[in-house]
């Protein structure tokens, strides 16, 4: 076996790798870890979880207030998710470039986003493939931040966690979110016909899914072996 270290490689890593650097963060958006510990994203939580439209768009749970133990519940999910961040706006160009480590500047998280919520059963990791839920506060919906954070989590997911297949789920009356995930590429693969009630109505759930494939043909890159 040969000991000689190939040093030709077409790919190396530096701080001159944009798509490594750049990792966490998209033109207006970062991303940090949802931890249970940490109190700016339990003080944000309710901005969705207490929101009872933002509920009706994003979850199949039955309207009402939600307790802390609700709220507790919540957060624990979304850290246990396969990767749960909490969406907040970058910083202007000024502040950042006047960034200190030292200085423990509080986010503006304006959403949570979360990728196999409540994690992955290792019985069924094998099969490489996840959903992805997310949900923005009131003030920042219908502004592209849902669209840019959806499009950094399937890269995220395709890069570097070496998923196969991702799916998205929305009801039939949340035609927003419907456009909005076909426009990025995801496709419609199955209809749930009146399983959700609401409203004194029954509506479909609708199955979205995008293969590996389908992200690289829409990124324009080869297949992977």
């Amino acid at each position: 076996m040969s000991t000689t270290i190939d040093t030709g490689s077409p790919y190396n890593v530096d701080y001159s790798t944009t798509e490594v650097v750049n990792v966490w963060r998209t033109k207006r958006l970062e991303f940090i870890n949802i931890d249970e510990s940490d109190e700016n994203i339990r003080e944000f939580l309710p901005q969705v979880d207490q929101d009872p439209v933002v509920v009706s768009l994003v979850s199949p749970r039955l309207l009402g207030p939600q307790g802390k133990k609700a709220l507790d519940d919540g957060m624990a999910s979304r850290s246990k998710s396969l990767l749960g961040v909490a969406i907040c706006l970058r910083p202007d160009e000024k502040e950042e470039e006047s960034y200190s480590p030292k200085v423990n500047k509080k986010p503006t998280i304006i959403g949570t986003m979360c990728l196999a919520w409540g994690g992955i059963n290792p019985s069924e990791a094998h099969h490489r493939s996840a959903h992805i839920g997310i949900g923005l506060g009131k003030a920042y919906q219908s502004k592209g931040y849902g669209r840019e954070a959806i499009n950094w989590i399937v890269d995220w997911a395709f890069m570097y966690a070496g998923l196969h297949k991702l799916g998205m789920i929305a009801a039939s009356y949340n035609q927003r979110g419907i456009h909005l995930y076909q426009s990025i590429g995801f496709k419609l693969e199955g209809r749930r016909r009146e399983v959700i009630y609401f409203n004194r109505g029954w509506y479909d759930e609708l199955d979205f899914g995008m293969t590996e494939g389908d992200w690289e043909e829409l990124r324009g890159i080869s297949k992977s072996s």
